[in-house]
């Protein structure tokens, strides 16, 4: 079965397929020159976005280098681009609003990312977490947290 005739998920084989106009957010189809514009007007979108939202958004410059990040955010950009127009309500601009903070918060987490390679003390760190938790779950399989919480 070429790649082009498999099912969706969640269609059994045999049934139609309707042929659908990809959403605009999905770009995997955009041959180079379009993707590149697509990418640049995201990109200046963006940049608006943490300029006029600051200081709740607040992005690492490698954004686009996170791919679940820089997806939510494109659909924030249609999204937004949507309640710029005649058919959506006050309603709706508010709630992309409140999403935006909802999300914004989430993305926080990354601003502080560099996306550089771990570095040496970093990998110490990481393998310093690994055995401390490994100590904490064997003490908690030997119920040494029971006996602590009796002594209370």
């Amino acid at each position: 079965m070429a790649e082009s005739e498999k099912p969706a998920p969640g269609r059994e084989p045999g049934q139609p397929v309707q042929k659908q106009k990809p959403r605009p957010w999905v770009w995997d189809r955009h041959g180079d020159e379009l993707y590149r514009k697509s990418w640049a007007r995201f990109a200046e979108w963006v940049a608006w976005l943490e300029s006029a939202y600051a200081p709740w958004v607040l992005l690492p410059p490698c954004w686009p280098a996170h791919t679940g990040l820089a997806a939510e955010l494109k659909l924030f950009w249609y999204w937004h681009r949507w309640t710029q127009t005649g058919q959506a309500s006050p309603a709706d601009a508010v709630r992309w609003h409140s999403e935006l903070r909802h999300a914004a918060s989430a993305w926080r987490e990354l601003a502080t990312c560099s996306h550089e390679p771990p570095v040496r003390h970093r990998q110490a760190i990481a393998r310093d977490r690994r055995r401390r938790t490994e100590d904490f779950v064997d003490r908690a399989m030997r119920r040494e947290f029971e006996a602590e919480a009796g002594e209370d």
